[in-house]
């Protein structure tokens, strides 16, 4: 498989960011809405869905005015309506595909080296593969990012160069429901633009949303925190010697989920695997926890179930500004290494 194609946007605006990677992901983008539109038609027709998204659209130009520019540069470099790539960013809103148990993801913060480290494997179904992209994210300020998306998606799990990272994942609560509001995608990228954690955190902790998410943000200094959301308000949990990890369930209030893993507690597997290091946990050590295979096919590495399986895995070292991704299972491809 080969690695991932590199979007850089290093335009003055956020429409000419977005035009770039519209641009330069064209044909990506052309596949992602094709797989979309596919999937919608399981309960939508492609009508309604771009009713939906212009909905989506204008709840986001009340949020940010520069995300929602680049939105538009993402459709106008593609060849696609604005309404079209809403669609793609807000696909969960509008359709609440069925939920697969899907992502594993952490942090590990090192007492004895010194290392701080935030990864995720990310499972998705099988045909995302085919429009992953790398974001490389360069502005006139000084602002720096890299992260990984679905392509005409704004980006889903990175880090940038004032030390925060982001990866995300799914929840599902019982008080998921459909209607109206910024698309966690459109909240996700104003976090990751964040300069400092408490700046991360209090955007996350204002946001309303009517599905459920889990969102764990970290910071080169050794801070984290992962944010347990569902409509209405958001569960927070913080490193307990200095681990955190996860694996779609609702940990504070387990009566909140929807549907459990039966398979494996991947989160609680997390943890076992990086205790057994002992705060001595580098890039090749976690490249190897990320292949654990206990509760196959439904492991922290996963293989194909109902379509589902790992098709990127991520590794953000914080104390160096290095990235490592890794473009499907770790334990058959190679990590591509990236230096912010």
């Amino acid at each position: 498989m080969s690695f991932f194609k590199i979007i850089t946007m290093d335009a003055p605006t956020p429409y000419e960011r977005g035009v770039q990677y519209g641009r330069q992901a064209a044909e990506e983008i052309n596949t992602s809405i094709a797989y979309y539109k596919k999937k919608f038609e399981k309960k939508f027709t492609w009508d309604a869905v771009l009713d939906y998204s212009r909905k989506f659209q204008q709840a986001t130009e009340e949020f940010d005015r520069d995300i929602a520019d680049e939105l538009r540069g993402i459709a106008d470099g593609s060849g696609h309506t604005v309404e079209e790539i809403m669609a793609v960013n807000a696909r969960y809103e509008i359709s609440q595909f069925d939920w697969k148990q899907e992502c594993s993801t952490g942090i590990c913060f090192n007492s004895h080296t010194g290392k701080n480290y935030l990864f995720k494997n990310c499972d998705l179904s099988q045909g995302v593969k085919n429009h992953l992209v790398v974001l490389r994210i360069v502005r006139e300020d000084g602002f720096r990012a890299i992260g990984v998306s679905e392509a005409g998606q704004l980006i889903r799990d990175g880090y940038n160069n004032c030390g925060i990272g982001l990866v995300n994942s799914a929840l599902t609560s019982k008080e998921d429901g459909a209607g109206m509001a910024v698309p966690g995608t459109v909240i996700r990228k104003k976090v990751w633009e964040s300069r400092t954690l408490e700046e991360a955190c209090r955007i996350q902790r204002n946001a309303f949303r009517t599905v459920s998410t889990n969102m764990l943000i970290a910071s080169r200094d050794g801070q984290a925190v992962d944010f347990e959301c569902y409509p209405g308000g958001e569960d927070e949990v913080l490193p307990r010697n200095g681990i955190i990890s996860t694996g779609n369930r609702f940990t504070v209030n387990p009566s909140r989920n929807r549907v459990e893993d039966p398979d494996i507690d991947r989160g609680k597997r997390l943890r076992e695997l990086l205790e057994e290091y002992g705060g001595r946990v580098d890039e090749n050590t976690l490249k190897e926890i990320l292949k654990d295979h206990k509760g196959y096919p439904s492991s922290i590495c996963r293989h194909i179930s109902y379509d589902h399986s790992t098709v990127y895995s991520i590794i953000i070292n914080l104390t160096d500004s290095r990235v490592y991704i890794c473009p499907g299972n770790p334990c058959e491809f190679e990590y591509e290494e990236y230096v912010l």
